[in-house]
């Protein structure tokens, strides 16, 4: 990865946080997680990275398999060598990605923080169309500004309740310069084959490979992702699960105050032993 496919929030060497996004966003929408953690006194290092196909990363390979994104995490804490313990923090498709992670390589994480990663077992698998692929090949591309952007997207219900630092982090690195004025990073039809994508990960069959200590967080209202939270929860090893209250699946972008508290909570846990194990002398 290049260094404009992430973006780095200095901090202390007690832990590393690796934070990876959903489908069709970008590394900007977690600032005001990590201005939250800094509230709750939280002041390790932050890392949050595009996946391909988004933001200002590499375009999508085809045929689209979820594990190269788990191989870019994997490549990208390669490129790090951080010497203080790394905690992937993972919302959707970016939680996939960092479970893909460790299972390539058992041990990489110190620990995992899973906003309702998708995880689809193969009993869910359905021959018809991912319902959220259609919905994104029907998205609209390109804008004539960021503003008019901004206008089209706050009239409609899934940015209706974001966190305003998330909504214009979203339209700063989701959206760039185009010869009409801005375009999606991520194309409908590149954000199409990655919700095509994830029915075929084969992950859920190998979650009992997992050994990290894992808090995975639900929410109320995860919408298409309901079957796939209620036949995850319990089924990942060593994982206490949070279920927040009243929430839905845009849970980062609506409420990272909620999102930061629990991350808070899980490196703080003596259980997971995140901050108490790293050294206080070392640096990333």
């Amino acid at each position: 990865m290049t260094g404009s496919t992430l973006e780095w929030h200095p901090g202390s060497s007690d832990a590393l946080l690796l934070l990876g996004h959903a489908t069709g966003f970008c590394k900007e929408i977690w600032r005001p997680v990590v201005a939250e953690l800094r509230k709750q006194g939280i002041d390790a290092a932050a890392l949050a990275w595009d996946a391909r196909g988004h933001g200002s990363s590499v375009p999508l390979d085809s045929p689209v398999t979820w594990w190269t994104f788990g191989r870019d995490l994997l490549d990208l804490i390669d490129e790090l060598s951080p010497t203080a313990p790394v905690v992937g923090v993972g919302h959707s498709m970016g939680g996939a990605a960092t479970v893909m992670a460790e299972l390539i390589r058992p041990g990489l994480l110190a620990g995992m923080v899973l906003i309702e990663p998708v995880i689809i077992p193969r009993y869910l698998r359905s021959s018809r169309e991912h319902p959220l692929a259609t919905m994104a090949a029907k998205r609209r591309p390109t804008f004539p500004s960021r503003e008019a952007a901004a206008s089209s997207y706050r009239s409609k219900p899934l940015f209706s309740r974001w966190h305003e630092d998330a909504f214009s982090g979203y339209l700063e690195g989701g959206l760039v310069p185009h010869a009409d004025g801005v375009v999606l990073a991520c194309l409908p039809e590149a954000e199409s084959a990655v919700f095509a994508a994830s029915t075929e990960t084969g992950l859920f069959e190998r979650l009992d490979e997992l050994t990290p200590p894992i808090r995975l967080l639900i929410s109320d209202y995860p919408g298409e992702l309901e079957a796939v939270m209620n036949a995850l929860e319990g089924r990942l090893p060593n994982a206490e699960t949070s279920f927040l209250l009243g929430q839905s699946h845009m849970v980062v972008m609506e409420r990272p105050d909620l999102v930061a508290a629990e991350i808070a909570d899980f490196i703080r846990d003596p259980g997971v032993g995140v901050i108490s194990c790293a050294s206080s002398g070392s640096s990333l």
